[in-house]
C-alpha cells in the first residue's frame, strides 16, 4: 500500500493498524513531541498569519478544472470536524488510520493523483511523464514551482527520499513496503528529474510510482522516522498544521503561499481556511456537541442514532441538513479476523462454525435497523445486489454449528466448555470499543454451544499492539477499498506473519497466490476483476473472517451553512472529501444565524441524494 489509490483499513471501531511501539516510550516523549510540534506550528504559521487568503491567484491557461469543485466557492472561515480517538501518531505511515491518512494527504503531496471523476492520472507534484515502452521505466518531471512550506524547492532528491525511508527496514512502514518491492531505487536524473524503474510487469506499476510522495529531505534526514509522530512544521501541500492539544482537537491552517494554488485543477477547492478536529470517542456524546454547534458536520457510523436520534428540533427547523448519500465509493468488507495462526482454528469446519453462530439477521434487525446488507463477498460490489451468487450465506444455525463443531472433534467436557485433546475451546475477543451489544449477542450463542467466549477491553494503542504482534483470537476490524484494487498487500502468503501487516488472519494459500501473480501481470480491468472473483471464491471456501455487513450509502448531519458539490460528496469519498470541496457559504450561513437569533425556520433540507453522471 505505498499510494493513495489501494485499499485502506477502517477496523471498527476506527483503527487501522500499522507499527506500534513501546508504550512505555510513547508516553514519556509524547509531551515533548506535542511541545516541539506547537511551538514550530506556531512559528511556522507566523509567516502566513497576514496572507490575505482572498489575494488574487495568476491560474494556470492550460489543464482542465475538477468537475467536482463549485464554482461558487469562497475561501475562508473555519470547519471544525469531529474524529473518535485522538491518535497515537499523526504519522500515517507509522499508524495507518483513517484520521491521520486523511491530515496528511492534506500536507504532503504525491507525483500524480487519481482524477476525482474518472481513472486517468492527474499531475500534482508532476507537470509531465513518461513511461518507456515496456512499461517499466517512468520519467517524472517535478513542477518547478513546487516549493516546500519554508520556500526550500521540492526537488528529485524529495522523491528519491520518500522511497529510502519507507524501504529502510528499520522504519515501521511494512505495509508500504509491499508494492515499493518492486522497484529500485529512484534514478535522480536532475534535479526536477526523477526515473522510476520496476523490476517486473505489474498493471499496477505506474501507480505505484505516480504515488511516490516527497518528503523535506532538507530536514528529515537523519532523524529516526520512528520517532516523527507530531512534528510536521514543513509541508508542501495545501495545509500545514497550526496546533495540537492532546487528547483534544488538532488543527491545521490554510497555506496562502501554496504553490499548487494557481493550477486549475486545484480551484475552488481546499477553501476552510481553519480545520479543527476534536477528539470525542463516545458517540452519542458527540451528537449531543454537534446539536450544540461544536461540530459542523455529524457522519453518522450507527444505524440506531441515524433511526432514533437524528429527528431533532435543528433537523425540522431546517437549521441542519440530513442526507443519505449514495455515490460509487468502492465497497469493502468487515468481520472478525480468525488468526489462523492459532491451533484451534486450523480445521476449517471450527472457522464455519464461528460464521453459523453469528446472528447477523438478528443483530441488523434489532440493533442495525436494517440499514445494512449482509456480507457474502469480499468484494461485493463486484456483484450485482453485492451478493456473490456462488458463495455460502452463513445463515445463523446454532445446530449445524455444532454438528461441525462435533465433526472436528469437539466434545463436552464436565463443566459444558467443548475440549479437544485436553484443551479447553477458549477464546477471546479484544476490542477497544465502548458499544459492547453487537459482541454481547455474538458471545451468548458461542456460550450456548460450549465455546468459552470473553470480551476483553483495552486501549487503542494497546489493541494496535496486539494485533500487529498477531496476539488475539477474533478481532472486528472493517476494511474499505480502493479504486484500483491489489489484493498482495491483504492475502499473500509473505505477509502472513509480517509484524503490523494488513493480513490479519494470517492467510497462506498456494491457490490465492497463484491469482495474486495472476493479476499481477493482467492489464485489462474486467479480467483482473475476474480473477478477484476467483480469490473472493477461494476465501469464502477457506473462511479467514465471520463476515458481517456493509452500507451502501454515507449518512450525514451538518449545519445549513456550507456550500458543496452538486451531490454534496464527490463521486468516490465519504465525508473526508469535504475539506477539498465543501466552504462556508456567506448567504446561508447570515441566514442561519438570522434564523437562530430569531427562532425561526428555514426550508427543511432533507432525503437521500444520489450521484448522478
Amino acid at each position: 500500500m505505498t499510494h493513495p489509490f489501494a485499499s485502506r483499513a477502517f477496523p471498527a471501531p476506527l483503527s487501522v493498524i500499522v507499527a506500534a511501539f513501546f508504550w512505555l516510550a510513547f508516553l514519556s516523549c509524547m509531551s515533548l513531541c506535542l511541545s516541539s510540534c506547537q511551538k514550530r506550528a506556531a512559528e511556522s504559521s507566523d509567516s502566513s498569519d497576514s496572507a490575505d487568503l482572498s489575494a488574487p491567484v495568476v491560474v494556470d491557461s492550460t489543464g482542465e478544472f475538477d468537475s467536482i469543485a463549485n464554482p461558487a466557492a469562497v475561501p475562508g472561515g473555519t470547519y471544525t470536524t469531529w474524529s473518535e480517538a485522538f491518535p497515537k501518531s499523526l504519522n500515517m505511515w507509522l499508524d495507518y488510520n483513517s484520521f491521520s491518512a486523511e491530515v496528511m494527504s492534506y500536507l504532503y503531496e504525491n507525483l500524480v493523483s487519481l482524477h476525482s471523476t474518472a481513472d486517468k492520472p492527474v499531475g500534482v507534484l508532476a507537470k509531465s511523464w513518461e513511461i518507456s515502452a515496456d512499461g517499466k521505466t517512468f520519467t517524472f518531471h517535478i513542477d518547478p514551482r513546487a516549493r516546500w512550506s519554508d520556500g526550500v524547492p521540492v526537488t528529485a532528491r524529495d522523491v528519491q527520499f520518500y522511497y529510502d525511508v519507507i524501504m529502510n527496514p528499520n522504519n515501521m512502514t511494512p505495509i508500504f513496503r509491499v508494492d515499493l518491492k518492486r522497484f529500485s531505487r529512484p534514478e535522480i536524473v536532475d534535479s526536477l528529474t526523477v526515473r522510476v524503474t520496476a523490476t517486473q510487469t505489474h498493471w499496477e506499476n505506474f501507480w505505484t510510482a505516480a504515488g511516490l510522495m516527497a518528503f523535506p529531505a532538507h530536514v528529515w534526514e537523519g532523524k529516526d522516522f520512528n520517532q516523527l509522530n507530531y512534528d510536521f512544521s514543513v509541508v508542501s501541500g495545501p495545509y500545514g498544521v497550526e496546533e495540537i492539544k492532546k487528547e483534544r482537537y488538532v488543527s491545521l491552517k490554510r497555506r496562502a503561499d501554496w504553490w499548487g494554488r494557481s493550477k486549475r485543477y486545484n480551484q475552488h477547492k481546499f477553501n476552510f481556511e481553519h480545520i479543527k478536529y476534536r477528539f470525542m470517542e463516545d458517540r452519542n456524546k458527540a451528537l449531543e456537541a454537534f446539536q450544540k454547534g461544536e461540530f459542523d458536520v455529524y457522519p453518522v457510523y450507527t444505524a440506531s442514532i441515524w433511526a432514533q436520534q437524528t429527528d431533532f428540533d435543528q433537523i425540522q427547523k431546517g437549521w441542519v441538513s440530513k442526507h443519505r448519500i449514495y455515490n460509487r465509493e468502492p465497497m469493502g468488507f468487515q468481520g472478525f479476523a480468525i488468526n489462523l495462526r492459532e491451533p484451534i482454528f486450523q480445521d476449517v469446519r471450527v472457522r464455519e462454525a464461528l460464521c453459523y453462530l453469528l446472528d447477523r439477521g438478528l443483530m441488523n434487525d434489532k440493533l442495525m435497523f436494517n440499514q445494512y446488507f449482509l456480507l457474502n463477498s469480499y468484494y461485493p460490489d463486484l456483484y450485482p445486489d453485492n451478493r456473490n451468487p456462488d458463495a455460502p450465506f452463513f445463515e445463523y444455525n446454532p445446530e449445524k454449528a455444532r454438528e461441525l463443531l462435533a465433526e472436528a472433534g469437539w466434545k463436552s467436557g464436565p463443566d459444558g466448555v467443548l475440549v479437544k485433546d485436553g484443551q479447553r475451546f477458549e477464546i477471546t475477543l479484544p476490542t477497544a470499543s465502548t458499544d459492547l451489544r453487537h459482541y454481547n449477542v455474538y458471545l451468548e450463542d458461542l456460550k450456548q454451544v460450549g465455546i468459552s467466549a470473553k470480551i476483553e477491553q483495552l486501549s487503542q494503542s494497546t489493541l494496535s499492539k496486539r494485533v500487529d504482534n498477531h496476539d488475539f483470537d477474533l478481532y472486528w476490524s472493517a476494511w474499505g477499498a480502493g479504486r484500483l484494487r491489489d489484493p498482495e498487500a491483504m492475502w499473500q502468503s509473505s505477509t502472513a506473519d509480517q509484524i503490523a501487516s494488513n493480513n490479519y488472519p494470517g492467510v497462506k494459500d498456494n491457490l490465492i497466490d497463484s491469482l495474486i501473480e495472476a493479476q499481477k501481470t493482467e492489464m485489462d480491468l474486467g479480467k483482473r476483476n475476474g480473477l478477484l472473483k476467483k480469490l473472493d471464491k477461494r476465501l469464502n471456501e477457506i473462511v479467514p473472517y465471520v463476515l458481517l455487513w456493509e452500507s451502501d450509502n454515507s449518512r450525514l448531519l451538518y449545519w445549513n451553512k456550507f456550500g458543496t458539490p452538486k451531490y454534496i460528496l464527490d463521486k468516490f469519498d465519504r465525508e473526508d472529501c469535504i475539506i477539498t470541496y465543501w466552504f462556508v457559504d456567506p448567504a446561508k450561513e447570515k441566514a442561519l444565524k438570522d434564523a437562530q437569533a430569531n427562532n425561526q425556520s428555514l426550508p427543511v433540507d432533507t432525503g437521500d441524494v444520489k450521484y448522478q453522471e
